[in-house]
C-alpha cells in the first residue's frame, strides 16, 4: 500500500468507529496487510495524522502551481487562490474534520502536534508570498517586522479553517466572503498604511529633537 491509500483507510476507520485504531497491528490486520506495510511509510499513527495535513496542503499547492495564470497573480491573489482551493480540497474530508473539531470546544487546536509539519510547509509557502509581495511593492518592507508577516498569515489560516468548519451557509458562501475580507485586511496591514506614517512622523520628531540639543 502507498501512503495515500493508508491515509484513506485510516480516515475511513475513524469515521466508522469514531476513534483511532487500537494498534497498528489490528488496523493492518483489518486491511489484510502486515505491520511492515504500515511501517514502510509511517512510524506511528501520529505520523499519519501529520501526513493528513501535509497531504492536503501539497495537493493544493501542486494544483495552483500547475496553473499558468497563478504565476501572474499578485501576492494577495495567490493567497486568496490558495485559501479557496485549500478549503475545496478539505471538503473531501469534511466529515473527518468535523469529527476532529468536536473533540475540542474551540475547533482545531492551533497547538495540535498534528499541525507541526503543515505549519512548517505553510510558513515556507507564506515566506515566498511575502517576499514576492515586497519585491512587487505590494507589501511594506519593515525592518524587524517583515519576517514576522508569515506567522500572521499562519494565524489567519487557522482562523479561516475554523470559520469554514462552523460555516452553515449555502455553498459555504460565508467562507468565501471571509477569505476575501481576511486577505484584504491582512494585505492592507502589511502594506503602506497609517503605521508607516506614524513611524515616519516619529523619526521626523526624533531628528528634530536631536537638532534642538
Amino acid at each position: 500500500m502507498d501512503k495515500s491509500s493508508l491515509l484513506e483507510k485510516y480516515l475511513q476507520y475513524q469515521l466508522e468507529h469514531g476513534k483511532k485504531p487500537e494498534s497498528v497491528y489490528l488496523f493492518m490486520k483489518k486491511l489484510k496487510k502486515t505491520d511492515a506495510d504500515f511501517f514502510a511509510h509511517f512510524s506511528n499513527f501520529e505520523a499519519l495524522d501529520r501526513y493528513f495535513w501535509v497531504h492536503v496542503f501539497d495537493a493544493t499547492r501542486h494544483k495552483l502551481e500547475a496553473d499558468a495564470q497563478y504565476g501572474e497573480f499578485s501576492a494577495a491573489e495567490k493567497l486568496s487562490a490558495f485559501y479557496f482551493l485549500w478549503t475545496q480540497e478539505l471538503m473531501q474530508h469534511r466529515s473527518y474534520m468535523l469529527m476532529l473539531a468536536e473533540k475540542s470546544v474551540k475547533g482545531i487546536n492551533p497547538m495540535d502536534s498534528a499541525l507541526h509539519d503543515f505549519r512548517h510547509a505553510f510558513l515556507d509557502y507564506a515566506s515566498g508570498i511575502v517576499s514576492a509581495g515586497i519585491s512587487a511593492g505590494q507589501i511594506a518592507d519593515r525592518k524587524f517586522v517583515s519576517d514576522q508577516f508569515k506567522h500572521g498569515l499562519w494565524v489567519q489560516t487557522l482562523f479561516l479553517l475554523n470559520f469554514w468548519l462552523k460555516d452553515t451557509s449555502k455553498d459555504f458562501e460565508d467562507t468565501d466572503a471571509a477569505i476575501e475580507k481576511t486577505v484584504n485586511i491582512g494585505f492592507k496591514l502589511m502594506g503602506e498604511n497609517l503605521f508607516d506614517e506614524v513611524l515616519d512622523f516619529g523619526k521626523f520628531m526624533f531628528q528634530r529633537a536631536k537638532k534642538s540639543f
